[in-house]
């Protein structure tokens, strides 16, 4: 036997502007409803989709939405309820919208099923039951969903789910007033490798609810945060990787700007990563909490993706920095702020260590020459990327910087953006050109790498002769620290601008002469430098 958990019901409001996807000119999806009737035995669902958009300039009348290996029945018109010409051969479902009934929602409505071969994972979990857990990163929604499946065309979920009996279900969904009269709100949109449902036998925790200030667009000022979990490993997850899981939402709030969402779960799951950030229901892998091995990082980590990544989202898989370096530079940064500033200092470090060891050292962050997604999940992203933001900081400051920041998320919340727009908000807050910092961190490869000699000078000066031996190019730093000492006592610090050229000479007047001298003491930047002495 199975029940109905009605997770969420349609109710239209008010659309955001047209956005223009890159697969589709002229479509913009507006609302995804989706209905789907998980199995008792065997892994074929059934599924009925509503798809709300909106048209403009250079829609050709035919409606392309991905799906792949499902089997489509038929397809109609969600205001006349009359059925529509389709064709759909395996990868794309093409509808013809002719003959639609033109109103201001506007719509179709897919009858399909099957058994999906990826994006929604229905087998017997880690603690050796039935669960069906949506994994749909980057591009894996199609599998199962019939979806413009890009980043561009973010849109709001709605859900209802059929379980069988014994299952909990969770999705991505809106906030629902209680029965009798049972409405809901509709999420903000998401870009819908965030739209996930998950289901199986659950243990679910309440934890306190997270306080902000109140929220300008929805008025909230109150997050409800829960932890779901296999009933052997929920006393696991509570006490430890998610022991402070309210404080963290209150941290990044504090710092960044609301919380753009109505509430918060995290959820073991059966995800292929080790966490998804799916908005309002973090998936992470199940092995973690059955090993013990999971901790707060990847709760920080996913926890600040409901910002960076959900609620304003990389418009172009090549801009995925903007979700994997932010996430990982502010699970560092909320870190900072509940524990102290070495979170930020030894997570920096070993970043910086993570992007000199890596294979991707010789490529830029920026990489057009890569055409899957799955590729750009890398040390350039992540590691690279949480370098690029905390020279910036370093560069403009910490008021700019977290004003810029704050800007940037409060203007593009429930967008999809591109870099030069995160550029353009920071330009304007520090009141700097920046286009070289974006340009050279972001478009070009690698990282200076310093061979200095250095030398004391009769007049009490001391002389350095830096050299760049890096075989990307040469790289610009307004000010690189520098730090001399003398019997292991620290006597002058001082800082040069490292200049785009192949050796260069800096002199420095100190009172006391050193024995020895150290480049970037307190590793702010992103480089190595090889230091010999006299």
């Amino acid at each position: 036997m199975r029940h109905m958990i009605p997770l969420a019901f349609l109710l239209l409001t008010a659309s955001p502007p047209d956005r223009l996807t890159a697969q589709q000119r002229g479509v913009d999806v507006q609302v995804y409803h989706f209905r789907i009737d998980l199995p008792d035995t065997g892994t074929a669902i059934d599924g009925l989709a509503t798809v709300l958009f909106r048209t403009a300039p250079g829609y050709d009348d035919t409606l392309r939405l991905d799906l792949v290996g499902m089997q489509v029945r038929r397809v109609y018109d969600v205001n006349s309820m009359l059925q529509l010409p389709f064709r759909h051969d395996g990868t794309v479902l093409r509808v013809a919208t002719q003959s639609m009934v033109r109103r201001a929602r506007q719509g179709v409505v897919v009858e399909y099923g099957g058994s999906p071969r990826d994006g929604l994972i229905i087998r017997t979990n880690a603690r050796g039951r039935r669960a069906a857990f949506g994994d749909n990163w980057p591009n894996r929604a199609r599998f199962w969903l019939p979806t413009i499946d890009h980043p561009s065309d973010k849109a709001r979920v709605l859900w209802s789910i059929r379980v069988p009996e014994g299952w909990r279900g969770i999705a991505t969904m809106p906030e629902c007033r209680p029965l009798p009269v049972r409405t809901c709100n509709e999420s903000a949109p998401t870009p819908t490798y965030t739209m996930v449902l998950g289901a199986t036998e659950m243990t679910v925790s309440r934890h306190r609810p997270a306080h902000m200030v109140r929220d300008p667009v929805t008025g909230r000022t109150r997050i409800p945060v829960e932890v779901w979990a296999y009933s052997e490993d929920s006393a696991f997850a509570d006490s430890v990787p998610f022991a402070r899981a309210t404080a963290i939402v209150e941290a990044g709030a504090g710092i960044i700007g609301p919380f753009p969402f109505a509430k918060l779960s995290h959820v073991q799951s059966s995800t292929r990563y080790g966490g998804m950030e799916n908005s309002t229901a973090i998936f992470y892998a199940e092995n973690g909490y059955v090993r013990r091995t999971m901790r707060e990082g990847v709760v920080r980590h996913e926890t600040a993706h409901q910002w960076f990544g959900d609620a304003v989202t990389p418009a172009d898989w090549h801009h995925v920095w903007l979700s994997e370096g932010f996430a990982s530079y502010f699970d560092l940064v909320i870190g900072a702020a509940l524990s102290g500033d070495s979170v930020l200092e030894d997570g920096m470090r070993a970043n910086a260590a993570t992007v000199m060891r890596s294979n991707v050292v010789d490529r830029p962050i920026i990489d057009t020459a890569v055409t899957d997604p799955n590729d750009m999940l890398n040390a350039n992203s992540y590691q690279k990327g949480a370098w690029v933001l905390h020279m910036l900081r370093g560069l403009v400051g910490d008021t700019a910087f977290f004003q810029g920041v704050r800007d940037y998320y409060r203007i593009y919340r429930d967008s999809s953006v591109v870099t030069t727009q995160f550029q353009a908000v920071m330009e304007r807050a520090s009141g700097r050109r920046l286009d070289w910092f974006f340009y050279q961190w972001l478009y070009r490869a690698g990282y200076p790498q310093l061979d200095v000699d250095w030398s004391s000078q009769p007049s009490g000066q001391v002389r350095l002769e830096v050299r760049q031996s890096q075989p990307w190019g040469r790289f610009t730093v307004p000010a690189v620290p520098v730090e001399f000492r003398k019997a292991g006592r620290v006597v002058a610090r001082r800082s040069f601008p490292l200049q785009a050229l192949g050796a260069q000479t800096v002199e420095f007047d100190v009172e006391d002469l050193p024995d020895t001298v150290i480049v970037d003491p307190d590793g702010t930047l992103l480089l190595t430098a090889e230091v010999r002495g006299p």
